[in-house]
């Protein structure tokens, strides 16, 4: 009986100092100064010696491109499929000490090499765009590590990361999907052509993080998000609705103006309500819609964004702002077309400053 169980601990400690070997003599990419590259990036980690990271980054910007394969191994570094079938076993037999084995077959703390991959991509900067599928891939990892450095390497490549993401929105979910689109946001009106898919995810998952991030990403995009918004905007659910219209006023905050007119009165409903929601549709709800403000869409637009671009400053229009300012300027001009919706607008703006009149005279009668 002690000879068999014997023979079993030396066949066990065969195929340990076997593994223990293969991870030895595994590729820890190139070396430079005498360390390998993977020694190196995990000195990039915010948990470094400041000292240490500077001199890390020295030894991977040394490598330059040649660094990129071994990183993107790093990025999706894994424990390997024996472990822990093997760690289960060793439980079963005496005279193993379980933390012994994993000092041997655990020599490395796996989610520091796949972070330290994704620092070590961001020092080079935007030569790494080749790991870009890699680096989206690691916003799902586990580790707040992993995907935290991998977020900031991505955010550091600008617009480039636009096109796997976009291709990958739609394949993923929870947490791996709301990182993704933070980077989007990062990227601002680079990203304006991500808009369709960030109202897609609004109104499929409304309230939820992945709708808050997309809805946040969506407001930094500028004017060319505007149709795609407007489908929140016309929703027939009234969350959906609040969502779009908060979005579209955050998307041209210069006309902060029209939104606090209209933010009173949008959404209640009544015949009001659909002419403004139709004025915006024929300024913003065109694909391609290129007016940045109401300005822009009245005087480069054609005929249906002109009039619905007056109608709508007529009714952000009150005596001595902006709008009305802008509405006596047209006057002098000779539009094309929306004319007729001109000499409502200020029809209506000299109604306003006659009735403000009436009540400034009335209470200065009333004062005397």
């Amino acid at each position: 009986m002690r000879k068999r169980q014997s023979l079993k601990i030396g066949l066990v400690a065969l195929v340990v100092l076997a593994l223990f070997l293969i991870v030895a003599q595994r590729d820890r990419g190139p070396v430079v100064d005498g360390r390998p590259l993977e020694e190196w990036v995990q000195d990039l980690l915010v948990t470094a010696d400041p000292e240490r990271r500077v001199a890390a980054q020295t030894a991977v910007a040394q490598l330059g491109t040649n660094a990129i394969p071994w990183l993107r191994i790093s990025v999706r570094h894994s424990d390997p499929i024996w472990k822990q079938p093997l760690l289960s076993t060793v439980k079963k037999i005496p005279g193993i000490n379980r933390q012994d084995l994993l000092r041997w077959v655990n020599l490395y703390e796996r989610s520091e090499i796949r972070a330290g991959g994704a620092a070590g991509l961001a020092v080079l900067g935007q030569a790494a765009a080749p790991a870009i599928p890699d680096l989206v891939e690691s916003l799902g990892d586990r580790e707040h590590l992993v995907w935290n450095n991998s977020l900031a390497t991505l955010r550091g490549l600008g617009s480039l990361p636009l096109r796997e993401i976009t291709n990958r929105l739609g394949k993923t979910e929870g947490r791996h999907r709301t990182r993704m689109l933070h980077v989007l946001r990062n990227m601002k009106s680079d990203a304006a052509a991500a808009a369709p898919a960030l109202v897609d995810i609004i109104e499929a998952k409304p309230g939820s993080d992945e709708a808050a991030a997309a809805a946040a990403a969506l407001a930094v995009m500028g004017h060319r998000a505007a149709p795609a918004v407007m489908r929140l905007v016309a929703s027939q659910r009234y969350e959906l609705r609040v969502v779009g219209f908060d979005t579209l006023a955050r998307l041209m905050p210069a006309e902060h103006g029209l939104w606090d007119a209209l933010r009173g009165t949008f959404q209640l409903g009544g015949e009001r309500e659909v002419r403004i929601l139709a004025a915006l549709k024929n300024v913003w709800g065109e694909p391609g819609t290129d007016y940045p403000t109401l300005s822009a869409a009245v005087l480069r637009g054609t005929a249906k964004p002109r009039e619905a671009g007056i109608f709508l400053m007529g009714e952000a229009a009150r005596p001595g702002n902006a709008y009305a300012r802008k509405l006596r300027k047209l006057r002098d001009r000779k539009l094309e077309s929306g004319q007729a919706a001109l000499e409502a607008a200020l029809r209506k703006l000299e109604a306003a400053q006659v009735s403000a009149s009436g009540s400034a005279g009335a209470a200065k009668k009333s004062s005397d």
